[in-house]
């Protein structure tokens, strides 16, 4: 007598669908609204009611006050960004500090999600979109500053659960075709994440091409065409022309250089900037560089900004951490020629140094020091 063989089944497609999305790298991993997470939230309102102003001595145009900090302490803030003239977001630290405005910075809504001292340190906006990042393994975003917030979780892109917990990212950019690259640093090695469907979902970058022995990263530059172009802080250059799978060396850092800022107006051209004053030039797409007499910025400036205008001019700011000292000028510029000079002087006036945040948006000009947000025009 013949055994009945056992017969053949076949998974249901709800298991397979459940087996997919356990799997690491594969699940597609979703915001969720801040409320959701296992993080402290706290809001305040805050109002400028009456903004002071003030000329700009070197263009002539009117300086306004948007915002500003009688007690910075822990409260600084380390990038800003406007999406119109009305609505902006300043983000800093500590305890991840977010403030928004509505109004052109009359009234503001300020929010913590951490109870720990760790800061934000970048913001972007993409298609209305804001952007926030910083040491935390969030990626903080809001369409719309009249609702929550939501945070997509970057702990479920690694395969190990405890890699990514303690991630810190430094800066946050997108091309204009929605390659968004996110650059920092995982437990002192180089840490990148891209999104390459405009910051809907987001996965690891591999850094091939980098030695293994690199630094963490401090900036990121994307042309129209997505060529990328990274920074470490330790003044090595990479560049990637497939969206980030693999990079090839453009510089080499020298000993005891600290750069944090990088930007290009052409594939030839371009800057890196970083503490002690270095600023850095190249014509040649990085082949050669040459370094700028930056004297007029002052003795232990660190350029923590580079960013250039519609005109090709750039603009730089300066800071000197923790240091409770004042200059005439937090902003300079560089012409076509190459000349340095402050692009920002008002008669009896000083700034505190922490400037840190600068923000574009068409003729207008953003700028965030440690206790003060100024917009004027080019």
């Amino acid at each position: 007598m013949q055994k009945n063989k056992p017969m053949k089944t076949r998974p249901s497609l709800g298991i397979l669908v459940a087996l997919l999305f356990s799997l690491p790298g594969i699940a597609q991993q979703t915001y969720q609204p801040v409320s959701a997470l296992n993080v402290e939230i706290d809001t305040i309102p805050v109002s400028f009611p009456e903004q002071e102003q003030f000329k700009n001595e070197v263009t002539g145009n009117t300086v306004k006050v948007l915002h500003a900090v009688e007690n910075t302490g822990f409260q600084f803030y380390n990038s800003v960004s406007f999406r119109n003239k009305k609505e902006g977001i300043i983000a800093g630290g500590t305890r991840l500090r977010l403030r928004s405005t509505q109004d052109g910075g009359k009234h503001w809504k300020g929010f913590s999600f951490s109870g720990f001292a760790n800061a934000f340190y970048s913001t972007a906006i993409y298609e209305n979109q804001f952007y926030v990042v910083g040491a935390s393994r969030y990626i903080f975003r809001n369409n719309d500053l009249n609702t929550e917030w939501e945070a997509f979780d970057v702990n479920v892109l690694a395969e190990n659960k405890y890699a990514l917990r303690h991630p810190k990212f430094y800066k946050i950019k997108f091309s204009p075709s929605g390659l968004g690259i996110i650059v920092g640093d995982n437990n002192g090695k180089p840490l990148a994440l891209k999104t390459t469907d405009k910051g809907a979902h987001w996965q690891q970058v591999p850094l091939d091409g980098l030695p293994a022995d690199e630094v963490p990263l401090s900036d990121v530059f994307i042309f129209p065409d997505n060529t990328i172009r990274i920074l470490s802080f330790t003044g090595n250059v990479y560049e990637s022309t497939n969206q980030g799978n693999n990079w090839r060396p453009l510089r080499s850092g020298k000993e005891g250089e600290s750069l944090n800022s990088i930007a290009f107006t052409t594939k030839k051209e371009g800057y890196i900037s970083g503490l002690q004053g270095l600023l850095l030039k190249t014509t040649d797409g990085g082949k050669t560089w040459e370094q700028i007499d930056t004297a007029v910025l002052g003795s232990g400036a660190n350029i923590s900004n580079l960013e250039y205008t519609n005109d090709h001019r750039l603009l730089l700011t300066t800071a000197e951490s923790f240091q409770d000292k004042k200059t005439k000028a937090p902003l300079f510029s560089i012409d076509a020629q190459g000349k340095l000079s402050p692009f920002l002087l008002a008669n009896g006036k000083t700034f505190v140094f922490d400037a840190y945040g600068l923000f574009l948006l068409n003729d207008k000009v953003f700028l965030l020091s440690r206790d003060k947000l100024y917009q004027t025009k080019l």
